[in-house]
C-alpha cells in the first residue's frame, strides 16, 4: 500500500497521540455571521487533496483565522482511510472541530454500489460529532454505476458538494485530475458554499 500523504502543514510532535479535544457547541463554532476564528479543520481524500483546490481552501481558512491540515493518499476511497485507521489517528492527533472530505473519485468505475456506500457510512462514522463537509468527486470520470446520489445519501449527516455539476471538461489526455487553475476555483466555490448556510452548492 502506498501511501502518498501530502503533508502540506508540519506534522504533530510530541511523543503518543493527543486526546481528541471537547466539541463546542454547534452555534461556538458557526455563530452568525460564521466565526471560523480558532477552529481546527482536517481535510482528508485522495489525490485531489492538493494543488489548487487545497490551496484555494488553505488561503480561504488561513485569512477566516482557522487551522487548516490537509493530508491527501493517492488512490484512496473510504475503505482504505477505514481499514487502515488513518482517519481515526488523524482525527486523535489534530483533533478537529471541523473535517472537510474529498473522496470517493476512486470508486466511481465500481460496480458494487451498495458496498462502497457501507464503507462511507463507516468512514462518515469514525468523524464522529463534528461537523463534516463532504466534496464530491469532479466530473472527470463516467459515473456508470449512478454512485453519485448514493454517496450523497451515504455520507450523511455531512453536507455534501456536487462536484460533478460544475463546468470542469473531461481532459483530452484521459487524467481524472483537476488543472491548478480549476482547483481554484473549486476552492472558492466550496468556501462559498460552506459559508452561505444552505445544503445547496453555491453557485452551481
Amino acid at each position: 500500500m502506498i501511501l502518498a500523504a501530502f503533508m502540506l502543514a508540519s506534522s504533530p510532535t510530541g511523543a503518543g497521540l493527543l486526546p481528541i479535544a471537547a466539541l463546542p457547541e454547534a452555534d461556538e463554532v458557526y455563530p452568525t455571521p460564521r466565526d471560523w476564528r480558532g477552529v481546527r479543520v482536517l481535510h482528508v481524500g485522495d489525490s485531489n487533496v492538493a494543488a489548487g483546490l487545497v490551496a484555494g481552501l488553505r488561503e480561504a481558512f488561513t485569512e477566516a483565522g482557522a487551522s487548516y491540515r490537509p493530508f491527501g493518499w493517492e488512490g484512496s476511497r473510504s475503505k482504505s482511510w477505514v481499514v487502515s485507521g488513518l482517519l481515526t489517528r488523524l482525527i486523535r492527533e489534530v483533533a478537529p472541530q471541523v473535517v472537510v472530505v474529498t473522496l470517493e473519485t476512486n470508486t466511481l468505475r465500481s460496480r458494487r454500489v451498495d458496498v462502497n456506500a457501507a464503507w462511507v457510512r463507516r468512514f462518515v462514522a469514525r468523524i464522529g460529532p463534528r461537523r463534516c463537509y463532504w466534496l464530491g468527486p469532479p466530473p472527470l470520470i463516467d459515473d456508470a454505476y449512478g454512485y453519485g446520489p448514493v454517496l450523497a445519501d451515504a455520507c450523511a449527516p455531512c453536507r455534501y458538494f456536487d462536484t460533478s455539476r460544475l463546468p470542469y471538461p473531461k481532459r483530452a489526455d484521459g487524467k481524472f485530475h483537476l488543472t491548478r487553475r480549476q482547483g481554484l476555483d473549486w476552492a472558492e466555490r466550496v468556501w462559498s458554499w460552506m459559508n452561505a448556510g444552505t445544503d445547496e452548492a453555491h453557485a452551481l
